[in-house]
């Protein structure tokens, strides 16, 4: 008897990168599982975060990069993409999780936060890495969240020489004099190269929640509100985070060099 394929199609996911990182692709990997098919739409470049379990990955380019949260501000239609391709189950993009709430060591689980299945990333490479790598977050979108790029200049330069050190991110992000300018390069190069290095540093960002599931040591600041997402909601495979709340989104550059040379 011929039996129909139950054919799953994701997407696009089009939000913040960590969003899609940690409250969608492990979701879609998990739901693949009671699929003859998964067919998974996303940003072009992204298609790495599915290739472990997606049969099909199709880029659509939303045209913004005004994320927050599941949204972004601004961007394309994916109705007609979506309406072309034959497909059992449905589910959208604009997905908000469910969060986990951590008060008191108790913690408060709701919607399908639980029901997510990681992968740990890895891409063979001949690129020896990075003692360090800089994310120089500068996006429009949270601006009180970017360090300047003086404080940043002003770390570059408190630093050893000898240190091997990359940029990272879009084309808003800075780059440093003296640092390899490796921002725009794709995800699966990206992947390779924190694979190989030392340490990744930045205030939170994306890059920096992809560090967790690449296996590389991150250093970052943010409000303390955000501690116990990179030191646990956010990094199932337990990859070594040094999470530095003093000063906040602003912290001295000399604070952060010494954890830098703490930890390299």
């Amino acid at each position: 008897m011929h039996t129909t394929p139950k054919i799953l199609l994701a997407g696009p996911w089009v939000g913040e990168f960590g969003w899609e990182l940690f409250c969608w692709q492990g979701f879609i990997r998990r739901l693949s599982k009671d699929f003859d098919k998964t067919i998974v739409i996303g940003r072009p470049d992204n298609g790495i975060l599915y290739e472990d379990f997606c049969d099909e990955y199709i880029e659509f380019d939303p045209k913004s990069f005004k994320t927050d949260a599941w949204n972004c501000h601004g961007a394309e239609n994916p109705k007609h993409l979506i309406t072309s391709i034959p497909h059992t189950k449905y589910i959208s993009g604009i997905f908000e999780i469910g969060k986990r709430y951590s008060q008191q060591g108790v913690n408060d689980i709701y919607g399908n936060w639980g029901k997510q299945d990681y992968h740990k990333y890895f891409v063979d490479t001949d690129h020896e890495g990075y003692d360090i790598i800089f994310h120089c977050r500068n996006k429009s979108t949270g601006s009180e969240r970017n360090w300047s790029k003086t404080q940043w200049e002003k770390l570059m330069n408190i630093l050893p020489d000898d240190l091997l050190i990359a940029c990272i991110g879009n084309d808003e992000a800075y780059h440093l004099d003296g640092a390899d300018d490796l921002r725009g390069i794709n995800l699966t190069e990206l992947v390779g190269i924190m694979n190989n290095s030392d340490l990744i540093v930045g205030q939170s960002s994306g890059p920096i929640h992809l560090a967790s599931l690449c296996g590389l040591k991150h250093l970052v600041w943010s409000t303390e509100f955000n501690r116990v997402r990179y030191e646990r909601d956010w990094n199932p495979f337990g990859t070594e985070c040094i999470f530095y709340s003093k000063g906040g989104w602003n912290p001295e550059p000399k604070e952060i060099k010494r954890l830098i040379l703490e930890n390299i």
